[in-house]
């Protein structure tokens, strides 16, 4: 399943109705057409965290291209996983004059000010995957079933032990199996969901001692790693 593409449907699934509030603030009749007319090659900013990742690398070129084929102007950014470089990326993108700011969020607590401005001069917020907390100030948010993404994660696990079989039915394998267990940054929203999803499919593997953790860190602020 391409998770990443169906994050970059949704967001396009959302854009539209995004547009169309920054083209309609005063009048309401045909807000659909004038909406779009009043968006024709609007800029949309786009920051995502890092190129580090081919995921965000895709998601990134996914967003250019669709928005680009809609007739938008895209100003597409990465921060490298640097918290001040994405502030000063949005910051650039509110003065420039974008109408939309899709945000993949480094730390979904960080960008309070940011977002107060980009209410202040009415442009929407669209928290694109990553969960941006701490703040009213977000209008849309797009991404997929997390908790479900760990469970799949964990049933990969689980079939490639051979414990489970393809179609979920018990496999030939005992164990037990030694683990470790790694979850991502804990300011990552996202990263809890994923966790509790494996964890939902994991743990009664550990209680039975099918699958041991030699290090005993099943808890996810021991085993989370900022910034991965």
């Amino acid at each position: 399943m391409k998770l990443t593409r169906l994050a970059s449907v949704a967001t396009a699934m959302t854009l539209m109705a995004a547009m169309a509030a920054c083209g309609s603030s005063e009048k309401t009749v045909d807000t659909q057409a004038s909406g779009a007319a009043d968006s024709s090659g609007a800029l949309i900013g786009v920051t995502m965290p890092t190129r580090s990742s081919e995921r965000w690398i895709s998601d990134g070129d996914n967003l250019k291209k669709q928005l680009e084929a809609k007739g938008y102007k895209v100003d597409l950014q990465y921060a490298e996983d640097q918290i001040p470089t994405q502030v000063s990326q949005l910051e650039n993108q509110i003065t420039r004059g974008a109408k939309l700011l899709i945000i993949a969020s480094i730390d979904g607590t960080a960008l309070t000010s940011q977002l107060q401005t980009a209410k202040d001069n009415k442009i929407p917020v669209l928290a694109y995957d990553r969960l941006i907390r701490n703040s009213p100030n977000v209008d849309y948010y797009a991404t997929f079933d997390n908790f479900k993404v760990g469970v799949q994660q964990a049933t990969s696990l689980l079939v490639g032990l051979k414990l489970l079989k393809e179609d979920g039915s018990p496999g030939d394998a005992k164990g037990p199996f030694n683990i470790e267990l790694f979850a991502g940054s804990p300011d990552d929203n996202n990263a809890t969901f994923f966790f509790n999803g494996a964890m939902s499919i994991l743990q009664p593997y550990i209680d039975k001692k099918t699958l041991v953790v030699k290090s005993g860190q099943t808890e996810f602020k021991t085993v989370a790693i900022l910034q991965w």
